[in-house]
């Protein structure tokens, strides 16, 4: 199965589609209670107009999911992160986006993500250009934007910030560029709900009541500690595996490993501090763990990599279908 996603042509990315249908299958099919938590003003507004669960929530968290993984397709070819042009960083973003059953809902994080890729995006591009005043203004907003949907993503201008350095070197003038375009979202809403009397009201709930030190469950069931699991065994094969990404790299994809590594920390830093963390929140890593597991089973002999797959695979969708089986 993995073979059919070993190619490079990006048109053949629309199967992901069938993949992510596949992944998240067990939402159409069972209850699985949920409520979201630390969402924000755009992601409020979202859930206004499509409700937080149903199909039509179902349907939307599944599209998303897809678009994330083919632009992330775009992104590592065009930049030659990995060795050979492939579909496997949008296929392991999937598995990494689907790693628990709360994964699968319309979460905050999730419809964040895909504003979160489009901030990569314009970051890597400005090591192609001397004058990119356009795309350092939209790492700014585009950070911007995902921040309003969840507020972990302010942490992003940290990522913006270590990236240029390791792109461009220290200019305070694209520093505050990026400030510019992190801060235009902010007061363009601002204007609008001031305009509607509801000022007050979105920056208590964006802001201070988004931020809350060491707020996380004491309580945690099975499920919890496998999807915990999960997701540290993902992070320890990426850790382990820092040699290799970078073996055989030009400086400039070397360069942009690092920054994957960074953008790790430093939104792993992030359950210090927001307000309301459930399972979903450690998709705030899923974009650069996708990643970079992805190189991995690139790197692999065919058959080795086809096995340890079809095992991840049929893993993650016992876990979802536990209990109706």
């Amino acid at each position: 199965m993995l073979s059919i996603f070993r190619t490079n042509q990006l048109l053949a990315g629309l199967l992901l589609l069938f993949y992510a249908v596949l992944i998240h299958s067990s939402v159409f099919i069972l209850e699985q209670p949920w409520m979201p938590a630390g969402q924000g003003v755009f992601s409020d507004y979202v859930y206004q107009w499509i409700g937080e669960t149903g199909q039509s929530a179902f349907i939307l968290a599944t599209v998303l999911l897809f678009f994330q993984a083919f632009y992330v397709n775009l992104v590592v070819a065009e930049h030659r992160i990995a060795g050979e042009v492939n579909l496997f960083p949008g296929l392991f973003l999937i598995i990494v986006s689907s790693a628990h059953p709360d994964f699968l809902q319309l979460s905050p994080v999730l419809m964040a993500n895909t504003f979160v890729l489009l901030a990569l995006a314009q970051l890597l591009n400005t090591s192609k250009q001397i004058d990119s005043s356009d795309h350092i203004f939209n790492i700014g907003f585009w950070a911007g934007i995902a921040s309003l949907f969840y507020a972990s993503y302010l942490l992003l201008i940290v990522v913006a910030f270590s990236g240029l350095n390791l792109l461009r070197g220290f200019k305070i003038r694209e520093r505050l560029m990026v400030l510019t375009g992190l801060l235009t979202p902010y007061w363009l809403l601002s204007v609008y709900l001031f305009w509607n009397d509801q000022f007050a009201l979105f920056w208590q709930e964006q802001l201070w009541a988004q931020f809350v030190f060491w707020d996380i469950p004491t309580k945690m069931d099975l499920s919890v500690w496998i999807g915990l699991g999960t997701y540290a065994l993902f992070l320890l094969v990426a850790l382990l595996s820092y040699r290799s990404y970078l073996f055989k790299k030009n400086m400039q994809v070397q360069r942009i490993v690092l920054i994957l590594f960074w953008m790790l920390l430093y939104m792993g830093l992030s359950v210090f501090f927001q307000a309301g963390i459930q399972m979903d929140h450690l998709l705030v890593l899923a974009i650069p763990l996708g990643v970079l597991i992805s190189l991995n089973f690139t790197n692999l002999s065919a058959p080795i990599a086809e096995v340890l797959h079809l095992l991840l695979l049929a893993g993650l969708l016992f876990f979802q279908y536990r209990n109706l089986l």
